[in-house]
């Protein structure tokens, strides 16, 4: 094993250098945990083994250029796995139009209800579970579980009475790529604060334990 060239990597002392290694080491095995819980769903068998290789084996890097190796190849991978994401949800954004259209031509057939007011009739409390998708105030609502993709912060919130995650000062936890993390807008359910992002602009997200 080489000495560390603690002076070439900018430290003036072995030990700065290892504390800022233990610091690294610590930073990469939480961000790839970070990523497996909120993206491991939409993660290839591949992709999964190179987070668990970060989780697992993190302490056993032995240089700063090793660490910051894997640190790119971590956010280039978040990257992947976020628009992976982004497009299983609007898949499943499209299908549930698709059913509410079905549903909106057969209320249009057996009652002349406009489209606005069928998917009304559906909706009318906002987005819920049955529905999977609804259109408020311009923007398209839809739904993720904490069962599937579960959020790090999951542990600060609360489930409210229809399932939706609720922080601590009682707003909905959604997510909205369009807007800025921790932002906060009105909804069909109530006021929504944005902890997370990978849904098409003009989607919302609301985070449920459906």
């Amino acid at each position: 094993m080489q000495p560390v060239d603690y002076r070439g990597d900018g430290y003036g002392s072995m030990q700065e250098w290892n504390a800022s290694m233990e610091a690294k080491r610590d930073s990469l095995e939480m961000r790839a945990q970070i990523i497996m819980n909120m993206y491991g769903d939409y993660a290839t068998d591949d992709e999964r083994a190179v987070l668990q290789g970060c989780i697992d084996g993190a302490g056993s890097l032995l240089t700063m250029g090793e660490v910051d190796t894997k640190s790119t190849e971590l956010d280039e991978l978040r990257t992947a796995l976020e628009n992976a994401k982004r497009e299983a949800l609007e898949a499943a954004a499209a299908e549930a139009e698709a059913a509410e259209a079905a549903q909106a031509s057969y209320y249009n057939a057996g009652s002349g209800l406009s489209y606005t007011s069928a998917a009304y009739y559906a909706n009318g409390s906002g987005l819920t579970r049955s529905s999977g998708v609804n259109n408020y105030n311009g923007r398209r609502e839809t739904y993720y579980s904490s069962n599937v993709l579960y959020h790090h912060r999951t542990g600060e919130w609360t489930q409210d009475s229809e399932g939706f995650w609720r922080d601590p000062d009682g707003y909905y936890v959604v997510a909205a790529g369009d807007k800025a993390q921790g932002s906060t807008f009105t909804g069909s359910k109530g006021e929504c604060k944005v902890y997370d992002s990978g849904c098409a602009a003009g989607t919302t997200d609301y985070y449920t334990g459906w």
